[in-house]
């Protein structure tokens, strides 16, 4: 089977997703409390509709800014944002051994693309392509998210294999013509790209 993309998920897979280090951060960051962060970036809806597309990276700073009530420097909400993801040094060495392309595919807004080219460089840097949802105005699981993927990548879906530790995102994948696998440690990344290398 030839493998021509390897695609990885950024949250659980090529870092580890550690939503509660980013509330203290952006407290810290704007003297809000994080209860009113929680309410006014997550739990109104906001970061979800980033997500979808609904908010761009022109508009991101400010829709943060004027959420949150206060006016926020761009690099100091960035390395706020950042906190969340502790990059899995393990996998991104394993990444940077690939010879087909890699390309890291996210459920996140546009903030995230500061992220990876900033604090988070070391994982942007790791990669080929990085595509996320909001630039597909679609969500994992949703096959629509990986559809537009293939399109977006001028893959054939046969040519793509998605490494994810999300068993739902694994099985929207497969069900899109993808070949996917789940993984949840370098050693399963590193197995799983064996595997496909000897037409597993």
């Amino acid at each position: 089977m030839s493998i021509d993309l390897v695609v990885v998920d950024l949250g659980g897979v090529a870092a580890s997703f550690r939503p509660e280090r980013r509330l203290p951060a952006l407290s810290v960051a704007t003297g809000r409390s994080e209860r009113f962060i929680q309410h006014a970036l997550f739990a109104s809806g906001l970061d979800r509709r980033a997500e979808l597309g609904m908010i761009g990276p022109d508009e991101i700073i400010s829709e943060v800014s004027a959420a949150l009530r206060t006016h926020i420097d761009p690099h100091t909400l960035t390395s706020a944002w950042a906190t969340a993801f502790e990059p899995d040094l393990e996998v991104l060495d394993i990444v940077r051994t690939v010879t087909a392309c890699t390309i890291l595919f996210t459920n996140n807004g546009p903030m995230i693309n500061r992220c990876l080219s900033g604090p988070l460089d070391v994982i942007g840097s790791s990669f080929d392509v990085i595509i996320c949802s909001w630039e597909l105005k679609a969500v994992k699981p949703d096959e629509a998210a990986f559809e537009g993927a293939s399109s977006w990548l001028g893959a054939d879906p046969h040519q793509l294999l998605l490494l994810d530790d999300d068993p739902m995102n694994v099985e929207s994948a497969q069900r899109c013509g993808w070949n996917a696998q789940r993984v949840s440690s370098a050693a399963d990344v590193s197995e799983a790209l064996a595997d496909y290398a000897h037409g597993g």
